[in-house]
């Protein structure tokens, strides 16, 4: 069954919003009219017939708000279309029987309100495709009705009322260049890339060493003879274990996961002691004994640590400069450590909200890739490259209409301007780095002259520097001129700077989000403007959100419901796939947060995801006694031992942060490394954790200037593991459910691929 869904208008009922009178409603008008006095459904169920496209069902989608030409609501016009185009005369040349055309009830003219409706009304009747037509009533109506397609998986078709020969599917719009490749290198799955590109793999694979902070790979290769690809210099730097691990550091730090929280406290103590070995001769004496007193603790604590800065911060002169004393003064940077250092940011439940990192990470951060070698190496294989840390930017397309003829000052564009760009402002310092607005205005020929006014109202909204404010146009409006939009705005994105894969570049490729508004503008250009701003954040490899724009009670407002639904459109499919390897590699709050970016759709495995994350690292509470506690450690040592087996460092480093201090507190820690005769696994998880880069390697070898010892091979990490987990055993438990966890992860694993297939046909 094809289902023709038709958003109820006022050119349904004869009125001419824009006349000066208003004529009384008039279903049927004017069977010989032609252009704009034709009834919509006239025009589409006439093109419809002569395109030779079905219809089986309608359902009119109408408002109960009322018209200015009566008192009744848009329903009871609905009603009347509905009895006529089911009486034994029909309507518009067309009838249907009565179970065949339904009324899809919606509060207002609003996005956000028509897009449940329509999709109950999609699941009752289960079509096997649908046609919305476009280009008449309300757009956001179609919008809701459009999403609500796309969210119930039906197949959707655009009408163009006005050339119903022009009818298109919009995911046949959107056709990104190999994306899966996008998303690998701008999120640093170095491992995938190398799956995906077996001809450089051994690069890749030397890179995903590099953000593991392990130099041994790089320094057998160099021994015997080099690699195809890098040079000797290259890969010298990836020998070096400060350098390595200060790349782990940026390419991890905003992931949240354990062994980032352990990379931050091993790069704040390397670069507070690299700034203290450069400004020695022109630090006081003072300045000098204090930075190192704090050095030396910082290398012998396990944990804690932060109140020491803010005692070193204190006790620093006033009028101390230079490097080491404005990274102490940084106190967001000692918040931020004091997290990391009490081990609680890594043990939180996934859901809090990103915010930006400290200054100092993001300027050194900045420095150092501005040396790194990675983005001239991806460079040069025809590769993306991305800033380590993004860019800041949010890329915001907005249409352009025409002012309302009851406002000529404009006072709605101004206030629909100011809260798009407070919403953005909003999600702009929600991201690591704080950056720019880049606002695209798409205008026609008409309202060229408005999107230009607008732009210099925009660009006096925000202090200078954080707004990029440009017009887009003209972009055509015939019906059939949705694919030249989406190409023209595609090209305009595209040409706006060429990216460097460092911060600072004026590409809009580097954005962060994409955020798509509507509603103001063509219906025509609002669509191809959604085709365009799905396949641009597929080729940014960054999440995408829809914002509407509605008027409630004569104020303007941004509606964020629904404001996902379009990844089903590509991005759920990235997002499945990218949240399968980070699993890959434990990393339970990255998946977490790549779901976050995806559409309803992926509601269910990011709450699996999230729960596994729990009963991997949080405290199961205070009901919970030893004997409990034991039995969950077993089965978190069970899921290490299965999905890290091939990654001895970060196995043994997850096996103790696992266990302490959610599952185990520090006094009962020590407990275990005391027991007789099953200490030992636990006292070699431990010392061997305490020689990773995520723990005290650095430091050690800058007290010791020796070289870092090579991971243990993972046969002795995972034999560790299971005598830990057989020390864990008491006569009275049982092993029968020590691979609980492994059966969820493995669960989740499949969901996650399921779901990576589903989007993958759909898009």
């Amino acid at each position: 069954m094809t289902l023709l869904l038709h958003a109820l208008g006022a050119g349904d009922l004869g009125i001419d919003w824009r006349g000066e009178t208003v004529a009384p409603v008039d279903i049927e008008g004017d069977p010989d009219a032609t252009g704009k006095r034709r009834r919509p459904l006239r025009k589409v169920f006439g093109g419809l017939a002569e395109a030779d496209i079905p219809v089986d069902a309608v359902a009119l989608i109408a408002t109960r708000n009322h018209n200015p030409a009566g008192d009744e609501p848009f329903t009871e016009y609905a009603r009347r279309i509905r009895e006529r185009l089911c009486s034994p005369e029909g309507l518009f040349g067309r009838r249907f029987p009565a179970d065949r055309v339904r009324i899809v009830e919606v509060a207002s003219p609003a996005m956000r309100h028509a897009v449940r409706p329509v999709a109950a009304t999609l699941d009752e009747l289960a079509p096997a495709s649908c046609l919305i037509t476009s280009g008449s009533g309300s757009y956001a109506l179609g919008a809701g009705a459009l999403l609500a397609a796309i969210e119930t998986g039906v197949p959707v078709s655009l009408v163009p009322v006005d050339d119903v020969s022009a009818v298109y599917r919009l995911k046949e719009l959107v056709s990104p260049a190999d994306p899966l490749r996008a998303w690998l290198v701008r999120h640093r799955f170095w491992d995938e890339l190398a799956e995906l590109h077996p001809e450089d793999a051994e690069v890749w694979r030397l890179l995903a060493a590099r953000q593991r902070g392990d130099v041994t790979a790089a320094r057998q290769v160099r021994a015997a003879g080099g690699v195809p690809g890098l040079t000797d210099g290259q890969l010298q730097k990836l020998t070096e274990p400060w350098q390595t691990v200060q790349a782990a550091f940026f390419e991890r730090v905003a992931r949240g996961e354990a062994v980032d929280q352990s990379l931050l406290r091993t790069w704040y103590g390397h670069r507070l002691a690299n700034r203290l070995n450069n400004e020695r001769d022109r630090l006081p004496p003072r300045t000098v004994a204090v930075v190192s007193a704090l050095l030396d603790e910082l290398d012998r604590r396990e944990r804690g640590g932060a109140a020491l800065i803010d005692q070193a911060r204190q006790r620093l002169s006033p009028t101390a400069t230079g490097g080491c004393a404005a990274m102490l003064r940084d106190t967001d940077l000692a918040n931020f450590y004091r997290d990391a250092a009490t081990h609680s940011a890594h043990l939180r439940e996934p859901g809090a909200e990103m915010r930006p990192l400290p200054r100092t990470i993001i300027d050194q951060a900045d420095a150092w890739e501005g040396g790194d070698f990675v983005p001239a190496l991806l460079t040069a294989r025809g590769l993306p490259p991305w800033p380590v840390l993004g860019s800041g930017d949010v890329l915001v397309l907005m249409g352009v209409g025409l002012p309302h003829h009851t406002d000529p000052a404009d006072e709605h564009g101004r206030r629909a301007l100011h809260e798009v760009i407070s919403w953005a402002s909003v999600r702009r310092d929600r991201l690591a780095r704080r950056g720019r607005i880049r606002l695209r205005l798409l205008a026609s020929a008409e309202t060229m002259e408005r999107a230009e006014s607008q732009v210099s109202l925009a660009l006096s909204m925000a202090p200078e520097g954080t707004i990029d404010a440009r017009v887009l146009g003209p972009l055509p409006v015939d019906p059939g001129a949705v694919a030249r939009i989406r190409e023209a705005i595609l090209r305009s994105l595209t040409g706006e700077g060429a990216p460097t894969g460092r911060f600072g570049s004026s590409s809009l490729r580097d954005v962060d989000e994409v955020v798509l508004v509507v509603n103001p503008g063509k219906p025509v250009i609002l669509n191809g403007m959604i085709a365009a701003g799905v396949e641009w954040s597929l080729t940014a490899a960054c999440p995408l959100q829809v914002i509407e724009l509605t008027r409630d009670h004569g104020v303007t407002s941004v509606a964020r419901d629904g404001d996902r639904i379009l990844c089903r459109l590509g991005l759920d499919h990235q997002l499945a796939r990218l949240a399968g390897y980070a699993l890959a590699r434990l990393d339970t709050r990255t998946a977490w947060q790549l779901l976050g970016h995806g559409s309803p759709a992926l509601a269910d495995v990011r709450t699996a995801t999230a729960r596994l994350h729990h009963d991997l690292y949080a405290d199961p509470g205070p009901s919970v006694d030893l004997a409990q506690r034991r039995a969950l450690a077993r089965r978190r040592l069970t899921l290490i031992a299965h999905v890290l087996a091939d990654q001895p460092w970060s196995a043994c480093y997850l096996a103790v942060e696992a266990l302490r201090p959610s599952l185990f507190d520090w006094p009962t820690w020590n407990a275990l490394l005391s027991l007789q005769g099953k200490a030992r696994p636990f006292k070699e998880l431990n010392r061997l954790r305490n020689q990773t880069p995520y723990a005290h390697l650095l430091s050690r070898l800058r007290q010791n200037n020796r070289r870092p010892k090579s991971p243990p091979p993972p046969r002795q990490v995972t034999g560790l593991l299971v005598q830990a987990i057989t020390a864990l055993r008491t006569p009275a438990s049982s092993s029968s459910n020590d691979r609980k966890l492994v059966t969820d992860y493995n669960r989740l694993r499949a969901a996650l691929a399921a779901a990576s297939r589903e989007g993958s046909s759909r898009s």
